[in-house]
């Protein structure tokens, strides 16, 4: 290990802006190292820069972190990163015989990477969802030797739709990571607090039966086990593209996401909630996930031209109000939390 190198490198630590920053760019810079050069960044030489080649950014970091469905705008922001060690270094001129500029320029780069790329994953509606799991639950699966992993994948994808949780960190999710709470009112909750994307503490808070009908599927007797440790990313996503080419709907992992975001906000019109369940620094990264309303009925401009009689609604049967509330989620939402804060509901 190059005393130089560890020298340049705590220097361009001190030299990043903010604790968020280094945090982003030292995790990118470690990936990038271990991928390409399978070291970690104090110890690259000037021999690893001076043979990297283009083809070993694509071949061992780009393409790997592609198939694993990780964004082009993640994958640029990794690149961004280590360029900004590689100004450093020439900088700090230890590496004399390394090109830093061509390096920058023409090898830790990749302009077929796309940036904005939230929108390509398409949202996945509560039909199809329901429609999935029951695709995931008749599908069959190598060592099912209960006859359950159908049932088990159909609760891992309900479990990322209702959480919001990446698939990568849902995958790193152990029973020891849950605790038990109660309210103010008295409701118990199982908080789950997991590392996502960023190396960011997110916390879920999932109602006491939620996880016990979790906990009797898939607990196999230690709480240092893996949640899903019986289940593989790999078959996950080849069970989402073989479910996208039947309903001719191109989904994946990232679509629970995006479908949870959009119908979480129909639902509630509530930006800010779907920002916290998302785990977004940012009100406009929660737009992104929300997918445009297609019923025109629910426009604002329908909205706001219609001349609504409401006085019909005292005319209606309990049957009929039953019916009307019970055919919609968002209503069904809207009378239950108001039945809750007026306390008709218990």
């Amino acid at each position: 290990m190059s005393e130089e190198m560890i020298n340049v490198y705590q220097t361009w630590i001190n030299s990043l802006a903010s604790t968020n920053t280094i945090n982003k760019y030292t995790s990118s810079v470690t990936l990038f190292s271990n991928m390409v050069f399978k070291k970690k960044p104090t110890e690259i030489s000037e021999f690893d820069l001076v043979h990297l080649r283009y083809s070993d950014v694509l071949n061992k970091f780009v393409t790997p972190l592609k198939e694993n469905d990780i964004k082009g705008s993640t994958i640029k922001g990794h690149l961004i990163a280590v360029r900004s060690l590689m100004k450093m270094i020439k900088k700090e001129g230890i590496y004399d015989k390394a090109n830093i500029d061509d390096l920058n320029n023409y090898v830790l780069t990749n302009k077929t990477l796309k940036t904005n790329d939230v929108k390509h994953h398409e949202a996945i509606s509560l039909e199809e969802l329901d429609q999935f799991k029951d695709f995931l639950t008749k599908r069959k699966y190598r060592d099912d030797q209960d006859g359950m992993m159908g049932k088990k994948y159909a609760e891992l994808v309900d479990f990322m739709f209702k959480t919001g949780i990446r698939v990568t960190a849902t995958f790193s999710i152990k029973w020891i990571d849950f605790q038990f709470i109660v309210a103010h009112d008295g409701t118990r909750f199982a908080r789950l607090d997991v590392i996502d994307k960023g190396h960011k503490l997110n916390t879920k808070y999932l109602t006491l039966s939620y996880y016990q009908d979790l906990h009797n599927l898939l607990f196999t007797g230690s709480d240092e086990e893996f949640v899903f440790g019986e289940l593989s990313h790999e078959s996950l996503k080849n069970a989402f593209r073989d479910f996208s080419k039947k309903i001719n709907h191109n989904l994946s992992p990232h679509s629970l996401r995006a479908g949870a975001a959009t119908t979480l906000y129909y639902q509630t019109k509530d930006i800010m909630l779907v920002k916290d369940f998302l785990d977004h620094e940012s009100v406009a990264n929660t737009e992104k996930y929300i997918h445009n309303q297609t019923d025109p009925t629910m426009t604002g401009t329908a909205m706001l031209t219609a001349d609504y009689d409401y006085s019909e609604i005292d005319n209606l049967s309990k049957e009929q109000l039953l019916m009307l509330i019970h055919s919609r989620p968002e209503i069904e939402n809207v009378v239950y939390r108001a039945g809750k804060d007026h306390k008709v509901l218990k």
